[in-house]
């Protein structure tokens, strides 16, 4: 069975020759900001930070018709104006909320979404924030940090009612309705700024300067959705360690979740193994927790499970049984068919093990089978375990390429997104349990479609986060704030060439650390506290890889 080594070759060649050169260009900028009026986007442009006030009552905005808005026929629900507080909460900071104009509203059918408008205090851009899970729920308090910086903002639900990404037996029964999948696809994410940028300019009188998306793991999907399927509607698009339905649902989470659980519900690796097995594979591979030095890349870390193995006859809390090896280095090498072909563009990286039990993802992948990633949903009683990958996957073509930014066997198109000046910054964790290495191969796929490594980072960035688990988590410095990043990006030309991460313990920074854009790896100085982000410097990797992987959906080459 063939490893690591086959990885594609061929077009992104450029991307290996040019990255020692990147290096140099970290600090380059990103091009210019001028940002392109569409037929689509009529009217005044608001100036940025003027403090821009409403031109009519927050309340007044249910007079507004919007069902003949084209495309998007919206009804809206409620207006009302919503006090100042210097008490609004967040996940990691705290920050005022000015008075703002509280707007919900649906699309049709149903893609409900809400709009806050501070009143008197608008800066001028809009943001838009992303879902996570199956959504189902309007998140708005994702959006905490840019209200308080006085943007315009809104969350929705993704076309259909549910629990979001909190209940971890949410089921999308919705996924029975054509339309609904529609919707959940990127129909929604695009109507509800179709809407929202129509309340904004009857609101103020002039419709946003720039406008801007914000999401991860869904709602990182929904940025690449946008930058491939909707390139006119943001202008900076930051897209976190995204999820794609029909790569991650249907092929690698169900992969890993029937290695990580048996039939009956049992786990395959107790939380102490896992322990035992992720601090062997850090010991082994410095800098993959993101707190000590070395490389961070785990594809250079050549960790054995066998290492860790119990004497024969054993089962402790710090070993792995025979079983346990075994499925550990399949979870490592990824799924493949009977011919030892990659069925998916990625693989579990040394890492990632502490994230190796079946909730969430196993859940997910369960009940995507169930209710989306087949034309004709299965009967009642059908699971991830009734599933063929080699079999069955071709039968998930088409509701792969209804959910994700890239139809299977085609490559990721950026061009229109590109030629409007759109920007694009994408994240992810190194130890996400949603393989970091299907976020490399698209870019892989960008880079050698549009022009070469240095071409493409003058627009499109990737940022790896090293020991970072699915979005956050990890333990390390996962808190960073990318949104200022890309408003100067796109505003100012201001390339990021570098993300200043850090790690809060008890609402107190215990460490900060530098995230260059990928290769770029930080190296320590050798000197000063490693827990202050100024004692690391940028680094070429030491072992450059080529991302584009060789896979049954891959582009032809």
């Amino acid at each position: 069975m063939a490893h690591d080594g086959d990885r594609g070759r061929g077009a992104s060649r450029t991307w290996l020759a040019g990255m020692l050169a990147l290096v140099a260009l970290v600090a380059a900028s990103g091009g210019g900001a001028v940002r392109a009026q569409t037929a689509a986007e009529p009217g005044r442009v608001t100036a940025v930070d003027a403090n821009t006030a409403a031109t009519m009552d927050c309340p007044k905005l249910m007079g507004l018709n919007l069902l003949g808005l084209p495309g998007a026929p919206t009804s809206l629900l409620s207006a009302k104006v919503v006090p100042a507080t210097a008490d609004f909460p967040q996940t990691w900071n705290r920050g005022f909320a000015p008075e703002y104009c509280d707007v919900t509203a649906y699309v049709q059918p149903q893609v409900q979404f809400e709009l806050r408008l501070p009143t008197h205090t608008w800066n001028g851009r809009y943001l838009q924030t992303g879902c996570g899970g199956f959504c189902g729920a309007i998140d708005i308090e994702q959006c905490a940090d840019a209200l308080a910086g006085n943007f315009a903002v809104a969350a929705q639900n993704m076309g259909h009612v549910g629990n979001g990404e909190r209940d971890p037996i949410n089921e999308p029964i919705w996924g029975s309705d054509p339309a609904l999948r529609i919707d959940y696809g990127d129909r929604s994410t695009h109507v509800v700024a179709i809407a929202a940028k129509a309340i904004i300019q009857a609101y103020y009188g002039g419709r946003p300067a720039y406008a801007y998306f914000r999401g991860c793991s869904t709602g990182g999907r929904e940025g690449l959705s946008e930058a491939t399927k909707h390139p006119e509607d943001f202008d900076g698009i930051i897209a976190g360690d995204p999820a794609l339905p029909g790569t991650a649902g249907t092929i690698s989470g169900l992969w890993s979740a029937r290695l990580e659980v048996t039939r009956d519900g049992k786990e395959t690796f107790s939380i102490a193994k896992l322990r035992s097995l992720h601090a062997a594979v850090i010991a082994a591979c410095p800098g993959l927790d993101g707190l000590t030095d070395g490389d961070p890349d785990p594809r250079d870390c050549k960790f054995d499970p066998a290492s860790v193995a119990c004497p024969p006859g054993q089962d402790r809390d710090d070993c792995l049984t025979a079983a346990q090896v075994d499925a550990a280095r399949q979870l490592y090498d990824g799924p493949r068919d009977s011919h030892g072909r990659r069925l998916f563009p990625g693989y579990m990286v040394k890492g990632t093990e502490l994230g190796w039990r079946s909730p969430p993802f196993g859940t997910l992948s369960d009940a995507y089978v169930k209710y989306l990633a087949f034309a004709q949903n299965p009967p009642a009683g059908y699971s991830m375990w009734d599933v063929d990958l080699e079999r069955d996957l071709p039968a998930t073509e088409a509701t792969a390429a209804l959910y994700d930014p890239v139809a299977p066997h085609a490559a990721p198109d950026l061009a229109a997104f590109h030629a409007r000046s759109g920007k694009l910054l994408v994240y992810h964790g190194w130890a996400d349990g949603m393989s970091s290495l299907e976020t490399l191969d698209f870019h892989a796929r960008v880079v050698a479609r549009d022009g070469g490594p240095e071409a493409v980072d003058k627009w499109f960035r990737v940022f790896m986060v090293a020991g970072m688990a699915h979005c956050r988590g990890g333990g390390v410095a996962d808190k960073f704030d990318a949104l200022t990043a890309m408003v100067d990006w796109v505003e100012k030309g201001q390339a990021p060439d570098r993300l200043l991460a850090s790690q809060v313990a008890n609402g107190v920074v215990v460490r900060t650390h530098p995230i260059y854009p990928y290769p770029i790896i930080a190296r320590y100085r050798g000197t000063g506290d490693p827990a202050d982000a100024a004692n690391w410097s940028p680094a070429p990797p030491p072992h450059p890889h080529d991302d584009a992987i060789d896979w049954v959906w891959a582009p032809p080459k």
